[in-house]
Protein backbone atom coordinates (compact mmCIF):
# COMPACT_ATOMS: atom_id res chain seq x y z
CA UNK A 1 0.00 0.00 0.00
CA UNK A 2 1.74 3.24 -1.26
CA UNK A 3 1.86 6.14 1.37
CA UNK A 4 -1.08 8.33 -0.22
CA UNK A 5 -3.46 5.54 -0.38
CA UNK A 6 -2.86 4.69 3.53
CA UNK A 7 -3.25 8.68 4.37
CA UNK A 8 -6.85 8.56 2.49
CA UNK A 9 -8.08 5.15 4.25
CA UNK A 10 -6.60 7.32 7.85
CA UNK A 11 -8.51 9.94 6.48
CA UNK A 12 -11.98 7.65 5.54
CA UNK A 13 -11.82 6.15 9.03
CA UNK A 14 -11.99 9.73 10.98
CA UNK A 15 -14.81 11.05 9.01
CA UNK A 16 -16.86 7.82 9.27
CA UNK A 17 -16.34 6.69 12.64
CA UNK A 18 -17.55 8.88 15.83
CA UNK A 19 -16.19 9.16 18.99
CA UNK A 20 -18.29 8.21 21.65
CA UNK A 21 -18.46 6.57 25.22
CA UNK A 22 -21.08 4.16 26.81
CA UNK A 23 -22.24 3.16 29.88
CA UNK A 24 -24.98 0.68 30.20
CA UNK A 25 -26.15 2.07 33.69
CA UNK A 26 -29.57 -0.28 33.54
CA UNK A 27 -29.43 -3.66 34.76
CA UNK A 28 -32.00 -5.47 32.89
CA UNK A 29 -33.94 -8.39 33.35
CA UNK A 30 -35.53 -10.38 30.41
CA UNK A 31 -37.68 -13.11 29.94
CA UNK A 32 -40.98 -14.54 31.18
CA UNK A 33 -42.00 -14.06 34.94
CA UNK A 34 -39.15 -11.85 35.09
CA UNK A 35 -40.93 -9.40 37.09
CA UNK A 36 -42.25 -11.78 39.29
CA UNK A 37 -38.79 -13.39 39.71
CA UNK A 38 -36.88 -10.51 40.48
CA UNK A 39 -38.71 -7.56 41.34
CA UNK A 40 -39.26 -8.20 45.24
CA UNK A 41 -35.61 -9.26 45.53
CA UNK A 42 -34.24 -5.94 44.28
CA UNK A 43 -36.69 -4.22 46.31
CA UNK A 44 -35.41 -5.99 49.53
CA UNK A 45 -31.70 -5.82 48.41
CA UNK A 46 -31.59 -2.65 48.97
CA UNK A 47 -33.77 -1.93 52.05
CA UNK A 48 -36.67 0.53 50.72
CA UNK A 49 -40.29 -0.03 52.57
CA UNK A 50 -42.25 2.08 50.68
CA UNK A 51 -42.54 2.24 46.85
CA UNK A 52 -44.49 4.39 44.42
CA UNK A 53 -46.29 3.15 41.49
CA UNK A 54 -46.45 5.24 38.57
CA UNK A 55 -48.98 3.96 35.85
CA UNK A 56 -51.95 4.56 34.10
CA UNK A 57 -55.59 3.79 34.54
CA UNK A 58 -55.41 1.35 30.97
CA UNK A 59 -52.60 -0.76 33.15
CA UNK A 60 -55.52 -0.54 36.06
CA UNK A 61 -57.97 -1.94 33.94
CA UNK A 62 -56.57 -5.03 32.56
CA UNK A 63 -55.39 -6.33 35.22
CA UNK A 64 -51.28 -6.02 35.35
CA UNK A 65 -51.32 -3.18 38.35
CA UNK A 66 -53.13 -6.43 40.33
CA UNK A 67 -50.62 -8.85 39.34
CA UNK A 68 -47.81 -6.43 39.94
CA UNK A 69 -49.25 -5.33 43.65
CA UNK A 70 -49.70 -9.16 44.68
CA UNK A 71 -46.44 -9.79 43.63
CA UNK A 72 -45.44 -7.21 46.15
CA UNK A 73 -48.02 -7.91 48.93
CA UNK A 74 -46.80 -11.27 49.12
CA UNK A 75 -43.38 -10.52 49.98
CA UNK A 76 -44.87 -7.52 52.54
CA UNK A 77 -43.47 -4.39 50.17
CA UNK A 78 -45.58 -1.39 50.97
CA UNK A 79 -46.85 1.08 47.84
CA UNK A 80 -48.33 3.99 46.90
CA UNK A 81 -50.20 3.87 43.33
CA UNK A 82 -50.26 6.78 41.02
CA UNK A 83 -52.87 5.52 38.03
CA UNK A 84 -53.33 9.46 36.77
CA UNK A 85 -50.78 9.18 33.88
CA UNK A 86 -52.14 10.38 30.62
CA UNK A 87 -50.51 9.56 27.05
CA UNK A 88 -47.99 12.43 26.35
CA UNK A 89 -48.14 13.31 30.21
CA UNK A 90 -48.19 16.81 31.45
CA UNK A 91 -46.46 18.87 33.67
CA UNK A 92 -48.98 19.44 35.95
CA UNK A 93 -49.47 15.68 36.67
CA UNK A 94 -45.54 15.43 37.10
CA UNK A 95 -46.01 18.06 39.83
CA UNK A 96 -49.09 16.31 41.07
CA UNK A 97 -47.29 12.65 41.17
CA UNK A 98 -44.47 14.50 43.27
CA UNK A 99 -46.18 15.95 46.08
CA UNK A 100 -47.62 12.68 46.24
CA UNK A 101 -44.55 11.02 46.42
CA UNK A 102 -42.91 13.47 49.09
CA UNK A 103 -46.33 13.56 51.35
CA UNK A 104 -46.18 9.73 51.68
CA UNK A 105 -42.35 9.41 51.97
CA UNK A 106 -41.74 7.39 48.77
CA UNK A 107 -38.30 5.90 48.60
CA UNK A 108 -38.36 4.21 45.06
CA UNK A 109 -40.47 4.45 41.56
CA UNK A 110 -41.66 1.37 39.64
CA UNK A 111 -42.77 3.01 35.98
CA UNK A 112 -45.72 0.20 34.96
CA UNK A 113 -46.86 0.99 31.76
CA UNK A 114 -45.73 2.35 27.96
CA UNK A 115 -43.45 4.87 27.37
CA UNK A 116 -45.79 8.12 29.12
CA UNK A 117 -45.46 5.93 32.73
CA UNK A 118 -41.74 6.19 32.37
CA UNK A 119 -41.79 9.39 30.78
CA UNK A 120 -43.89 10.63 33.94
CA UNK A 121 -41.50 8.65 36.71
CA UNK A 122 -38.44 10.02 35.18
CA UNK A 123 -40.14 13.76 35.95
CA UNK A 124 -41.45 12.96 39.32
CA UNK A 125 -37.74 11.32 40.06
CA UNK A 126 -36.32 14.40 39.05
CA UNK A 127 -38.37 16.89 41.08
CA UNK A 128 -37.94 14.61 43.96
CA UNK A 129 -34.38 14.56 43.71
CA UNK A 130 -33.35 18.24 42.84
CA UNK A 131 -36.65 20.78 43.48
CA UNK A 132 -38.49 22.80 41.39
CA UNK A 133 -40.45 22.11 38.37
CA UNK A 134 -40.15 19.68 35.74
CA UNK A 135 -40.07 22.62 33.34
CA UNK A 136 -37.13 23.95 34.54
CA UNK A 137 -35.06 20.84 33.35
CA UNK A 138 -35.88 20.93 29.79
CA UNK A 139 -33.26 20.66 27.64
CA UNK A 140 -31.38 23.73 27.16
CA UNK A 141 -32.21 24.86 30.45
CA UNK A 142 -31.23 23.87 34.55
CA UNK A 143 -29.07 20.50 34.08
CA UNK A 144 -29.84 17.71 36.92
CA UNK A 145 -27.46 17.65 39.77
CA UNK A 146 -28.47 15.56 42.62
CA UNK A 147 -29.03 12.00 42.60
CA UNK A 148 -32.68 10.93 41.85
CA UNK A 149 -34.69 7.81 43.22
CA UNK A 150 -34.16 5.10 41.93
CA UNK A 151 -36.66 3.62 38.93
CA UNK A 152 -37.32 0.30 38.53
CA UNK A 153 -38.92 0.21 34.76
CA UNK A 154 -41.49 -2.01 33.84
CA UNK A 155 -42.58 -1.58 30.16
CA UNK A 156 -46.13 -3.23 29.52
CA UNK A 157 -45.88 -2.22 25.61
CA UNK A 158 -43.92 -2.89 23.00
CA UNK A 159 -42.14 0.02 21.69
CA UNK A 160 -40.88 2.82 24.20
CA UNK A 161 -37.49 1.78 24.76
CA UNK A 162 -37.70 4.63 27.83
CA UNK A 163 -36.57 1.44 29.95
CA UNK A 164 -33.16 1.91 29.47
CA UNK A 165 -32.90 5.59 28.62
CA UNK A 166 -32.17 8.51 30.35
CA UNK A 167 -34.82 11.06 28.35
CA UNK A 168 -38.07 12.02 30.04
CA UNK A 169 -40.66 13.93 27.29
CA UNK A 170 -43.31 16.06 29.29
CA UNK A 171 -45.68 18.04 27.24
CA UNK A 172 -46.38 21.47 28.46
CA UNK A 173 -50.66 22.09 27.65
CA UNK A 174 -50.21 25.91 27.80
CA UNK A 175 -47.55 26.12 25.26
CA UNK A 176 -48.62 23.06 22.94
CA UNK A 177 -45.23 21.38 23.35
CA UNK A 178 -43.18 18.47 24.10
CA UNK A 179 -40.11 19.18 25.72
CA UNK A 180 -37.08 16.77 26.77
CA UNK A 181 -34.86 16.38 30.06
CA UNK A 182 -32.65 14.37 29.69
CA UNK A 183 -30.00 12.88 32.35
CA UNK A 184 -27.88 10.35 33.45
CA UNK A 185 -29.64 10.50 36.67
CA UNK A 186 -33.25 9.85 36.12
CA UNK A 187 -32.14 6.72 33.85
CA UNK A 188 -34.02 3.62 35.55
CA UNK A 189 -31.65 1.70 37.60
CA UNK A 190 -33.41 -1.49 36.68
CA UNK A 191 -35.46 -2.84 33.57
CA UNK A 192 -37.55 -5.55 33.68
CA UNK A 193 -38.95 -6.68 29.91
CA UNK A 194 -42.09 -9.49 30.79
CA UNK A 195 -43.12 -10.83 27.67
CA UNK A 196 -46.13 -11.81 29.90
CA UNK A 197 -47.29 -8.62 30.33
CA UNK A 198 -48.11 -7.40 26.33
CA UNK A 199 -50.21 -10.34 25.87
CA UNK A 200 -53.79 -9.05 26.21
CA UNK A 201 -52.27 -5.67 24.22
CA UNK A 202 -54.87 -4.67 21.46
CA UNK A 203 -53.70 -4.93 18.12
CA UNK A 204 -53.54 -1.25 16.93
CA UNK A 205 -51.20 -0.51 20.50
CA UNK A 206 -49.06 -3.18 19.06
CA UNK A 207 -48.79 -1.46 15.39
CA UNK A 208 -48.16 1.90 17.05
CA UNK A 209 -45.73 1.12 19.95
CA UNK A 210 -43.67 -1.50 17.30
CA UNK A 211 -43.36 0.74 14.72
CA UNK A 212 -42.39 3.77 17.67
CA UNK A 213 -39.29 0.83 18.55
CA UNK A 214 -38.92 0.86 14.41
CA UNK A 215 -38.57 4.30 14.21
CA UNK A 216 -36.37 4.38 17.30
CA UNK A 217 -33.99 1.53 15.50
CA UNK A 218 -33.78 3.28 11.73
CA UNK A 219 -33.33 7.09 13.03
CA UNK A 220 -30.88 5.77 15.45
CA UNK A 221 -28.79 3.81 12.59
CA UNK A 222 -28.89 6.64 10.49
CA UNK A 223 -28.25 9.47 12.53
CA UNK A 224 -25.26 12.01 12.29
CA UNK A 225 -24.13 10.38 16.26
CA UNK A 226 -24.07 6.52 14.80
CA UNK A 227 -21.14 4.64 15.71
CA UNK A 228 -20.47 1.47 15.60
CA UNK A 229 -21.81 0.53 19.57
CA UNK A 230 -25.07 1.87 18.38
CA UNK A 231 -25.10 0.65 15.17
CA UNK A 232 -25.36 -3.00 16.79
CA UNK A 233 -28.52 -2.62 18.67
CA UNK A 234 -30.11 -0.65 15.90
CA UNK A 235 -29.21 -3.14 13.20
CA UNK A 236 -30.29 -5.71 15.25
CA UNK A 237 -33.19 -4.36 16.52
CA UNK A 238 -34.63 -3.44 13.06
CA UNK A 239 -33.98 -6.98 11.44
CA UNK A 240 -36.37 -8.12 14.60
CA UNK A 241 -38.84 -5.87 13.85
CA UNK A 242 -39.23 -6.65 10.55
CA UNK A 243 -39.70 -9.81 10.87
CA UNK A 244 -41.88 -10.29 13.95
CA UNK A 245 -43.41 -7.16 14.33
CA UNK A 246 -46.33 -8.10 11.41
CA UNK A 247 -47.03 -11.35 13.03
CA UNK A 248 -47.10 -10.16 16.45
CA UNK A 249 -49.94 -7.57 15.29
CA UNK A 250 -51.69 -10.35 13.43
CA UNK A 251 -51.65 -12.88 16.27
CA UNK A 252 -52.10 -12.60 19.41
CA UNK A 253 -51.06 -15.76 20.52
CA UNK A 254 -47.71 -16.27 18.64
CA UNK A 255 -45.96 -15.48 22.09
CA UNK A 256 -42.30 -16.09 20.60
CA UNK A 257 -43.29 -12.95 18.01
CA UNK A 258 -44.25 -10.75 20.66
CA UNK A 259 -41.30 -11.89 22.92
CA UNK A 260 -39.29 -10.51 20.24
CA UNK A 261 -40.79 -7.49 19.38
CA UNK A 262 -40.93 -6.83 23.14
CA UNK A 263 -36.75 -7.25 23.19
CA UNK A 264 -35.93 -5.90 19.70
CA UNK A 265 -37.74 -2.06 21.56
CA UNK A 266 -35.31 -2.70 24.42
CA UNK A 267 -32.89 -3.25 21.54
CA UNK A 268 -33.76 0.24 20.10
CA UNK A 269 -33.79 1.83 23.25
CA UNK A 270 -30.04 0.90 23.69
CA UNK A 271 -29.48 2.33 20.06
CA UNK A 272 -31.21 5.96 20.32
CA UNK A 273 -29.94 6.30 23.88
CA UNK A 274 -25.70 6.51 22.22
CA UNK A 275 -26.84 7.02 18.40
CA UNK A 276 -29.82 9.69 18.92
CA UNK A 277 -31.84 10.17 16.84
CA UNK A 278 -33.25 12.63 13.84
CA UNK A 279 -36.08 14.65 12.09
CA UNK A 280 -38.74 11.90 12.72
CA UNK A 281 -38.87 12.27 15.88
CA UNK A 282 -38.76 16.28 15.77
CA UNK A 283 -42.02 16.43 13.26
CA UNK A 284 -43.78 13.77 15.74
CA UNK A 285 -43.63 15.42 18.69
CA UNK A 286 -45.59 18.24 17.60
CA UNK A 287 -48.26 16.23 15.64
CA UNK A 288 -48.65 14.59 19.37
CA UNK A 289 -48.34 18.38 21.61
CA UNK A 290 -50.80 20.31 18.71
CA UNK A 291 -53.34 17.54 17.83
CA UNK A 292 -53.10 14.64 19.87
CA UNK A 293 -51.57 11.90 17.40
CA UNK A 294 -50.45 8.67 19.55
CA UNK A 295 -46.87 8.93 19.55
CA UNK A 296 -45.64 5.80 17.46
CA UNK A 297 -48.51 6.68 15.02
CA UNK A 298 -47.40 9.96 14.19
CA UNK A 299 -43.75 8.32 13.93
CA UNK A 300 -44.46 6.07 11.67
CA UNK A 301 -46.86 8.17 9.31
CA UNK A 302 -43.66 10.24 9.21
CA UNK A 303 -40.93 7.70 8.76
CA UNK A 304 -41.18 7.02 4.62
CA UNK A 305 -41.05 11.30 3.75
CA UNK A 306 -38.18 11.58 6.15
CA UNK A 307 -36.51 8.38 4.49
CA UNK A 308 -36.87 9.76 0.88
CA UNK A 309 -35.83 12.90 2.36
CA UNK A 310 -32.46 11.58 4.37
CA UNK A 311 -31.61 9.18 1.82
CA UNK A 312 -28.30 11.00 -0.03
CA UNK A 313 -26.59 11.09 3.09
CA UNK A 314 -25.78 7.35 3.07
CA UNK A 315 -26.62 5.34 0.10
CA UNK A 316 -25.34 2.08 1.50
CA UNK A 317 -27.06 2.59 4.74
CA UNK A 318 -30.52 2.90 3.52
CA UNK A 319 -29.91 0.19 0.91
CA UNK A 320 -29.24 -2.27 3.49
CA UNK A 321 -32.17 -1.01 5.46
CA UNK A 322 -34.52 -1.08 2.31
CA UNK A 323 -33.34 -5.15 1.95
CA UNK A 324 -33.94 -5.67 5.44
CA UNK A 325 -38.18 -4.88 4.02
CA UNK A 326 -38.05 -6.59 0.45
CA UNK A 327 -34.89 -9.03 0.22
CA UNK A 328 -35.40 -9.30 -3.31
CA UNK A 329 -33.74 -5.51 -3.73
CA UNK A 330 -30.33 -7.81 -3.05
CA UNK A 331 -30.32 -8.48 -6.61
CA UNK A 332 -30.07 -4.51 -7.27
CA UNK A 333 -27.49 -1.80 -7.20
CA UNK A 334 -27.18 0.07 -3.90
CA UNK A 335 -28.53 3.12 -5.24
CA UNK A 336 -31.52 1.86 -6.63
CA UNK A 337 -32.34 -0.32 -3.40
CA UNK A 338 -32.11 2.85 -1.40
CA UNK A 339 -34.70 4.67 -3.76
CA UNK A 340 -36.89 2.45 -2.91
CA UNK A 341 -36.67 2.88 1.24
CA UNK A 342 -39.41 4.96 1.10
CA UNK A 343 -41.65 2.85 -0.70
CA UNK A 344 -41.54 -0.64 1.41
CA UNK A 345 -41.35 0.56 4.54
CA UNK A 346 -44.94 2.63 2.81
CA UNK A 347 -46.11 -0.87 1.88
CA UNK A 348 -45.16 -2.12 5.92
CA UNK A 349 -47.24 0.49 7.42
CA UNK A 350 -50.07 -1.04 5.31
CA UNK A 351 -49.51 -4.26 6.85
CA UNK A 352 -50.07 -2.92 10.03
CA UNK A 353 -53.36 -0.41 8.95
CA UNK A 354 -51.07 2.53 9.42
CA UNK A 355 -52.68 5.74 7.05
CA UNK A 356 -49.65 6.91 4.96
CA UNK A 357 -51.05 10.75 6.32
CA UNK A 358 -52.70 12.58 8.27
CA UNK A 359 -55.87 13.10 6.40
CA UNK A 360 -57.98 10.80 8.49
CA UNK A 361 -57.79 14.06 11.16
CA UNK A 362 -59.97 16.35 8.98
CA UNK A 363 -58.59 18.99 9.80
CA UNK A 364 -57.70 21.63 6.76
CA UNK A 365 -53.85 22.85 7.56
CA UNK A 366 -53.29 26.49 6.22
CA UNK A 367 -50.07 27.67 5.68
CA UNK A 368 -49.42 29.20 8.90
CA UNK A 369 -50.66 26.21 11.05
CA UNK A 370 -48.00 23.65 8.71
CA UNK A 371 -45.42 26.75 9.49
CA UNK A 372 -46.31 26.52 13.15
CA UNK A 373 -45.28 22.82 12.88
CA UNK A 374 -42.32 23.31 11.02
CA UNK A 375 -40.92 25.96 13.73
CA UNK A 376 -41.72 23.73 16.69
CA UNK A 377 -39.86 20.62 15.04
CA UNK A 378 -36.85 22.61 14.19
CA UNK A 379 -36.59 23.91 18.22
CA UNK A 380 -36.34 20.00 19.35
CA UNK A 381 -32.93 20.46 20.33
CA UNK A 382 -32.65 17.14 21.24
CA UNK A 383 -33.23 15.60 18.30
CA UNK A 384 -33.47 17.75 14.91
CA UNK A 385 -29.44 18.26 15.45
CA UNK A 386 -28.71 14.64 14.72
CA UNK A 387 -30.84 14.54 11.48
CA UNK A 388 -28.17 13.21 8.99
CA UNK A 389 -29.32 15.89 6.81
CA UNK A 390 -29.68 19.25 7.78
CA UNK A 391 -32.99 20.81 6.75
CA UNK A 392 -34.45 24.34 6.22
CA UNK A 393 -37.56 25.82 7.61
CA UNK A 394 -39.10 25.20 4.12
CA UNK A 395 -38.10 21.62 3.80
CA UNK A 396 -39.17 20.58 6.75
CA UNK A 397 -42.58 22.37 5.41
CA UNK A 398 -42.47 20.67 2.43
CA UNK A 399 -41.96 17.15 4.90
CA UNK A 400 -45.46 18.43 6.54
CA UNK A 401 -46.97 19.21 3.42
CA UNK A 402 -46.86 15.69 2.15
CA UNK A 403 -48.32 14.21 5.24
CA UNK A 404 -50.89 16.64 6.06
CA UNK A 405 -52.50 16.05 2.78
Amino acid sequence: MDLNTQKERETNLELHTSNFNSLLATNLFFGEECVNKNLPLIIQEQGYSKIFIATDPGIVSSGILNKVLKILDDSSIKCEIFSEVEPNPLDVTVMKGTAIYIEENCELIIALGGGSAMDFAKGVSAVVGNGGHILDYRRGKKTLQKKCPTIIAIPTTVGTGSEVTPVSVITDPQAKRKYIIASPYIQPQYAMVDPTLTYTLPAHIVASTGMDALVHAIESYTSNAANPFSESFSIQAIKMLVKNLPTSYKDNEDREARAQVHLASTLAGFAFNYGKLGIVHSCSHPMSARYGVPHGIANAVILPYVLEFNKVTNIEKFAEIARIFDPSLKDVDEREAANQVSKVVHRFNAQLNIPSTFSHLKIDFTHSMIAELARDAMDDVGTFPFNPRKASLDEVVSIYQKVLI
